[in-house]
């Protein structure tokens, strides 16, 4: 049972807390020029009703250790943000609805993370910097915060997502760091960024019989979807981009092109397999296929409203050819991959709500978050993307001198096949300790037979609470 380990991880959150209270000495070892701030966690997760996706009535106890890390040495820094993360799943020895870091066993990832079922060591920063009269170099595990969309980002080729636990994280912590060399050069009015990726790195889905794996409930035979694959090291499996920025007036303007592995996976009908005790079933395989995209995004500053459009083409994303599902013995596997151009467009808006104006007592910032975005194939007949039609709205505000933050973000895929509504409110001690709890609800439209449907409406009986406790120090 995994509760045998909580006493365990009660200990190292004790262990944390030590930590905190000798903060001070160990800043002073530190040699000079060292700048470090340090956070401690905890994270539990519970099911908002009692369902037979998890064991014991708990999905996550998690406690976690973050770090940001910079030093100035002559000619050049390094900064890292490291991050230790253990949770009661290190005690299971079969999935039982928890979260897994790993799903293959004790293993270091191509991203500088060693993950195990309970335990998580991660840079998603590495990086050493090197800056001349006209440009900067950083060599190591980065994060390019391309285009200027808040939810969907097309042009952000490089940096796969972290989805082990949905998007139940906040939005800078979903992109996973990726080894690479960029080089950023301002030329007249212009910044110039060139990156190359020697290596892709796959997206993190929960593994089968975790609490966030997604599993269609609606078709003639049970599907199942393998771990995504790491295409091999080889110089034709590299990514390079290049995106050059400048603003015009109150406008920030970018036009980017990128070749190289595919930030989302693809997710194709491979084989039918028959394991013994269990129902035939389909195999999907998951992978990255190389893709070529030229973009561009558009920022506005309207003074209290800025406006976000961003957008991508591909000239040979890979799709699969759709088959009828409803008659499994005329099917043929493995499905068919073709090449094809796609498209993908988000548009949205930061409304920066004048509250002040109406209630002068407030000192919080309110803020609406709007964003629109579609992408799709322009070859028929192929299986829709991950993402091809969502809405999302976001509002953020603090009340009692920002003591009391409330945010609140809904996403619905589709036609309202499928819905995430995610609800937090906190209390901030301004001493460095902050309390959150939120509530994760998930609905929509049961998709008819045989049809793929929305990730959330597959979540619909897993609504769930968070509470959280962080101390920055």
């Amino acid at each position: 049972m995994r509760c045998r380990f909580v006493a365990c991880v009660v200990l190292g959150w004790m262990v944390c807390l030590g930590m905190a209270a000798v903060a001070s000495p160990v800043f002073a070892w530190l040699p000079e020029g060292v700048e470090a701030e340090w956070t401690i966690g905890w994270k539990s997760m519970v099911p908002r009703t009692d369902t037979q996706d998890v064991d014991d009535g708990m999905i996550s106890n998690e406690a976690r250790v973050e770090g940001t890390f910079f030093w100035a040495g002559e000619g050049f820094c390094l900064y890292a943000t490291p991050e230790l993360r253990i949770n009661d799943a290190i005690s299971s020895r079969s999935p039982g609805g928890e979260i897994r870091y790993s799903g293959s066993g004790t293993t270091l990832m191509r991203h500088l993370t060693f993950a195990s079922r309970g335990v998580e060591l991660s840079f998603r920063e590495l990086y050493l910097e090197k800056e001349t009269e006209a440009s900067r170099w950083r060599v190591g595990n980065q994060v390019f915060a391309w285009g200027t969309a808040d939810f969907i980002n097309p042009t952000s080729y490089f940096n796969p997502q972290d989805l082990r636990e949905l998007l139940l994280k906040e939005e800078d912590a979903l992109a996973l760091g990726v080894p690479a060399v960029s080089m950023l050069r301002f030329v007249g009015a212009f910044s110039i960024e060139a990156v190359v990726m020697p290596m892709g790195i796959p997206q993190l889905n929960a593994w089968q019989g975790d609490y966030f794996y997604i599993e269609p409930d609606n078709f003639s035979l049970p599907v199942h979807r393998t771990e995504n694959e790491s295409s091999a090291i080889t110089f034709e499996n590299a990514g390079v981009g290049l995106k050059a920025a400048r603003s015009v007036g109150s406008c920030d303007l970018s036009m980017s092109v990128y070749h190289g592995p595919d930030r989302e996976p693809l997710i194709v009908p491979d084989r039918v397999i028959a394991l013994p005790g269990e129902p035939v079933s389909v195999l999907a395989r998951s992978f990255h296929g190389q893709v070529t995209s030229v973009g561009a995004d558009v920022s506005a500053d309207l003074g209290q409203c800025v406006i976000q459009v961003e957008g991508a083409w591909s000239f040979d994303k890979e799709g699969y050819v759709t088959q009828d599902a409803s008659n499994p013995a005329v099917m043929v596997f493995p499905y068919e991959v073709v090449d094809s151009n796609f498209w993908s467009v988000s548009a949205g808006l930061n409304w920066f709500i004048p509250v002040v104006d109406w209630f002068p007592n407030h000192e919080g910032e309110s803020v609406v978050t709007v964003e629109g975005h579609r992408s799709g194939y322009t070859e028929g007949g192929l299986g829709d993307p991950f993402y091809d039609r969502t809405l999302s709205l976001r509002y953020q505000d603090s009340f009692f001198s920002g003591r009391v933050p409330l945010s609140l973000f809904g996403v619905m895929d589709g036609d309202a096949t499928g819905e995430m509504t995610w609800a937090k409110v906190g209390y901030d001690f301004q001493n460095g300790w902050v309390v959150d709890g939120s509530v994760v609800l998930f609905d929509g439209k049961a998709p008819k037979l045989n049809e793929v449907g929305s990730p959330f409406w597959y979540m619909r009986d897993r609504d769930l609470f968070i509470v959280t406790v962080t101390y920055v120090f």
